[in-house]
């Protein structure tokens, strides 16, 4: 699906549930992000296996779309691992079309080929001047940049690493403890210090004030 980043948020934003708002965000997540979700409580998906996702640099909209050859080429080792990442696939795909076609107002029935139809015209509408409710909805979910790639959530202290990409500092203060390479591109990571965004943070800063002003 080539849905764009705010038609996909406001799927999410009308998500029942934390389930199913992930569900629809996971499209948008960069491989550290899924990687997180996947070693999370509730999918229990063992690191080893989290590690090979991420050093293949697997990203949510490409879990979506792998079949049981493709975790086989993951070399995961036992069969239990590819059964249970299966499972969490096959699930989060399911809750994923299930939350798109509730979307777009589809029948139970629809499959995947024709919800991909309706969600580039739902996409359009979505980048069209929208109406005051509309409006404020979407206002009220961050920019995608001011979010940490690592956590998702909105950045209160944005570093800028050595790959380029700013992060949440405690998030990748936490990374880099244990890992050398890119949250987001899986390459080495030079060890160089951390820099503080303060553009961006000032931006943040001032979307949260805003924000503040329009609920009031």
């Amino acid at each position: 699906l080539h849905l764009t980043q705010s038609a996909i948020e406001r799927i999410a934003h009308r998500a029942a549930c934390e389930q199913e708002r992930d569900s629809v965000l996971i499209a948008t997540w960069p491989a550290a992000a899924l990687a997180g979700w996947l070693a999370g409580s509730e999918n229990r998906i063992q690191q080893s296996v989290c590690e090979k996702l991420l050093a293949a640099n697997v990203t949510g909209e490409q879990l979506l779309c792998l079949r049981k050859a493709d975790v086989s080429k993951l070399g995961l080792g036992a069969l239990g691992m590819e059964v249970r990442l299966l499972s969490v696939i096959k699930k989060v795909r399911n809750n994923h079309f299930a939350a798109l076609r509730a979307f777009f107002n589809a029948p139970p029935s629809c499959s995947s080929s024709s919800v991909a139809a309706a969600a580039s015209t739902i996409a359009v509408v979505a980048a069209a001047p929208p109406a005051a409710a509309d409006a404020t909805e979407r206002s009220s979910i961050p920019p995608h940049d001011f979010k940490c790639p690592i956590s998702l959530e909105l950045m209160e202290q944005p570093m800028i690493a050595p790959d380029g990409f700013s992060y949440e500092e405690a998030e990748i203060t936490t990374w880099l403890a244990s890992h050398d390479t890119s949250p987001m591109t899986g390459a080495p990571m030079a060890s160089e210090p951390l820099i503080l965004n303060k553009s961006l943070r000032n931006a943040i800063t001032a979307w949260k004030e805003e924000h503040l002003r329009r609920r009031r």
